[in-house]
């Protein structure tokens, strides 16, 4: 891969700023848009771009760009970045949810030079000053590969990502969107419904004490309760169908639990062994070491 190509990010924030932060430095153009002058201004006085503005037509000479925008606002951006670029630029995103824009993408007239993207990678935080280089780090990188897409463009872009730190993994938008509500829309929505239960506990001093008592367990729990609204409320609703099936999954499941707990016997089994099969699935550093 050049190293002098051109990549614009559009929207600065968690997985923008980083997406700059860890190329910076290596030899890349690097170009920055933002809807908020401020946070050009942030990017350009920690050096980490070398133009940047909140006018979109600065991307225009971009060789690959990152639409880092919130969900709502992908497609809508998509359309101002496709209309912007050359023709042979590749244009990619960072939205947890893929269905929608890949359909949108795919019964286009025009063609349009897009891969799907999501990074596997985030925290409850947001901003370019909450942004960091080692973000992905070992965090897998899932690309959806349009109707458009050539393999000479999958190949560029799977190479950025590896220069990101990220492992690049290639799928189905529609069974991307299934398998994010089970791993992360769905530890977020019991999230909230942990931390509402809490705080809204029908016993209102024992739900002071329980509040005042929360220590490690609630926080882990319920960390994801602190989550941009606005990401947190486009994952659950534009995904809700999923959603919706997952939780119908996941009562299912916990039946079968209560059951085990009712019974007692098998009880100490089944911890032992989802214990164990969850040690396997991370490194002691929190990374998904899963393989199949």
């Amino acid at each position: 891969m050049k190293k002098d190509l051109i990549i614009a990010v559009i929207g600065l924030g968690l997985i923008g700023g980083s997406i700059l932060k860890k190329l910076y430095g290596i030899g890349y153009k690097l170009i920055g848009v933002s809807r908020s002058h401020e946070t050009v201004d942030k990017a350009f006085k920690q050096g980490l771009i070398y133009q940047g503005s909140t006018d979109i037509n600065i991307i225009k000479d971009a060789d690959i760009v990152f639409i880092c925008t919130p969900i709502n606002k992908t497609i809508p951006i998509l359309v101002d970045v496709m209309n912007t670029v050359k023709s042979e630029a590749i244009i990619t995103d960072a939205a947890s949810l893929k269905g929608f824009i890949l359909d949108f993408v795919n019964t286009s007239h025009d063609p349009i030079n897009f891969i799907g993207g999501h990074p596997m990678a985030g925290t409850e935080n947001k901003g370019i000053d909450a942004s960091f280089p080692d973000l992905f780090e070992g965090a897998k990188w899932v690309l959806t590969p349009s109707k458009w897409t050539n393999e000479k463009d999958l190949e560029v872009l799977k190479e950025l990502i590896e220069r990101l730190g990220a492992q690049p993994v290639i799928a189905d938008p529609d069974e991307h969107d299934k398998a994010v509500a089970l791993i992360s829309h769905m530890p977020l929505f019991l999230s909230q419904t942990l931390f509402s239960l809490v705080k809204n506990y029908s016993d209102r001093e024992i739900g002071e004490l329980a509040v005042k008592l929360a220590s490690s367990g609630f926080r882990d729990m319920t960390r994801l309760v602190a989550t941009n609204p606005e990401l947190a409320t486009d994952m659950l609703i534009e995904n809700r169908t999923n959603v919706l099936e997952t939780f119908r999954e996941l009562i299912k499941e916990a039946s079968g639990l209560e059951k085990l707990l009712v019974e007692e016997e098998g009880f100490s089994e089944n911890s032992e062994k989802l214990a164990e099969q969850r040690k396997k699935m991370y490194s002691p550093e929190g990374k998904n070491v899963y393989s199949g």
